[in-house]
């Protein structure tokens, strides 16, 4: 594993109910870690979720990002263009299965700064479909 960095972070995430239209905004600033291994990079953070603290691992290689949590919910939801995947969401209240269509993914980086945006469907246990959209800012903290 690499040396990691530390960085502030910045996680907006816009909801939008296919039948209402109404937009629901996450938004959560706070400081992590950066680090690469291969040419696959990590950006590490923990937050303060209604059920407890969790942490969040963004996996980002090329045309495939993955959001891992643990703590106070558990899953780990892959992004892929134009890809289908299957995810379960676990909370302490039981298991929900997420079912995600990446619509668009883009990622840049320059330096120790990044930002990834990813537009997406996703299908909670065959209900309604909501639009995501995610976008994850950071740069390097400074001391």
């Amino acid at each position: 594993m690499s040396k990691s960095t530390p960085i502030k972070i910045h996680v907006l995430s816009e909801i939008q109910s296919q039948h209402d239209k109404e937009i629901e905004t996450i938004e959560v600033t706070t400081t992590g870690e950066y680090f690469l291994k291969g040419k696959t990079i990590y950006v590490r953070y923990e937050e303060k979720h209604e059920l407890g603290f969790v942490k969040t691992t963004v996996k980002i290689a090329e045309n495939d990002v993955v959001v891992m949590r643990s703590g106070a919910v558990t899953m780990k939801q892959r992004f892929r263009l134009g890809t289908l995947t299957l995810t379960d969401y676990s909370t302490p209240f039981g298991k929900l299965q997420l079912e995600t269509h990446t619509e668009s993914l883009s990622f840049d980086q320059h330096e120790l700064e990044g930002k990834l945006i990813i537009l997406y469907d996703l299908k909670i246990d065959e209900n309604e479909t909501h639009v995501h959209k995610l976008m994850i800012t950071y740069k390097e903290e400074q001391k």
